[in-house]
């Protein structure tokens, strides 16, 4: 049995020398490679959405994250426009990562150079855009380097975060929270637009077809009677 084995690990890597790491887990290499691949990430996708985010506050925004802050996305006709562009040959990139890098440069403008926050890898700084206190964030992403967070945890540290600080303020009523549930489920974040396009119902079955129209029906009339009792 062992000579078989040892015939079926020959065969299938040919006359080639199989490298020790492929059968023994080195750490070492592991390691190093975790290194190289961040630095690599800091040269390119880091510096290409910091330097994607710079431009589009100054020429969308004339450079004022203030006036960013307080303009919705959905207001702004040419961003609109840019971001429908999205996905597509001419502009390969998510809707969410124009909006990540246009809030992540108009976030940084508020925080000190030698800010903890610009440590981290994109991954952990969009965890972090969700945090609106700039000394909030710098706690935050202290916390995230000294303790080697991954992003999964420290998206965790940041919503125990929020909800913390949303203790004592007035409960958003549950009409009202159902509505914000319900649209946000819809719409695309990042244009306020229907998030779902003609081709996502093209590509449904017929039995999809039938389900999803029957909660369309029902939906529309809890809507239509939600209607009635504003008035």
């Amino acid at each position: 049995m062992a000579g078989r084995t040892e015939l079926v690990k020959r065969q299938s890597s040919g006359s080639r020398a199989v490298p020790r790491s492929a059968e023994n887990a080195d750490r070492g290499l592991v390691e190093a490679s975790v290194e190289q691949i961040r630095n690599i990430l800091a040269k390119t996708i880091t510096r290409g959405m910091d330097e994607i985010g710079r431009y589009l506050l100054k020429e969308f925004y004339n450079d004022d994250p203030e006036l960013y802050f307080s303009f919705s996305p959905t207001k702004h006709a040419s961003l609109r426009m840019l971001v429908e562009r999205c996905e597509s040959l001419d502009l390969p990139v998510r809707r969410t990562f124009l909006a990540n890098a246009l809030r992540m440069a108009a976030t940084t403008r508020g925080l000190p150079k030698n800010s903890t926050f610009h440590q981290l890898p994109p991954t952990h700084r969009v965890e972090l855009l969700r945090v609106k206190a700039a000394d909030k964030i710098e706690q935050l992403a202290s916390r995230a380097v000294d303790g080697r967070l991954t992003a999964k945890k420290l998206r965790l540290l940041v919503q125990r975060s929020e909800k913390h600080a949303g203790v004592g303020r007035k409960r958003t009523p549950g009409v009202l929270q159902g509505l914000r549930t319900s649209l946000r489920a819809i719409r695309d974040e990042s244009t306020g637009r229907l998030a779902y396009r003609r081709q996502d119902v093209e590509e449904l079955t017929d039995e999809q077809r039938a389900l999803s129209l029957a909660a369309l029906e029902t939906l529309e009339k809890r809507l239509a009677e939600l209607r009635r009792l504003f008035g």
